[in-house]
């Protein structure tokens, strides 16, 4: 079988990417292949179990609410770690936008360019770059 590698780049709400890219990586999986994915950019932000926020009025129309809440993946891509993805971020990334400390969903890994990216790159079969 063959190992998917994908970069995703994008975030929640900023587009469907996550999505496109969790569902294919699930299709590779059901399928028997390998997927690796590399968290950069805003996609490091789905690396990170969400913090709820305090009360009932999150400030958000419940017609964009409904929009919204399926672009989320972070629980998604945990879920697919335990399926046997192996999934890392950009620790670099993460600094930037300040979330290094906290925690992972699932098996998501903490990595980096040099380390973790250049051993996907080593191992894969095909490379595809999701997002902008």
């Amino acid at each position: 079988m063959a190992t998917l590698t994908m970069v995703l780049l994008s975030g929640a709400a900023e587009n469907e990417d996550s999505v496109f890219a969790t569902s294919l990586a699930e299709a590779a999986l059901n399928k028997g292949h390998k997927v690796q994915m590399y968290l950069f950019g805003n996609g490091v932000n789905l690396s990170k179990q969400e913090i709820p926020i305090e009360g009932d009025d999150l400030h958000i129309a419940p017609r964009l609410l409904d929009h919204i809440e399926p672009t989320k993946v972070s629980a998604r891509l945990g879920e697919l770690t335990e399926k046997g993805a192996d999934i890392s971020t950009c620790h670099t990334n993460e600094h930037a936008r300040g979330i290094e400390s906290r925690g992972y969903d699932g098996e998501i890994k903490w990595g980096d360019v040099g380390g973790t990216f250049s051993k996907y790159l080593m191992t894969t079969d095909v490379l595809l770059t999701v997002g902008h």
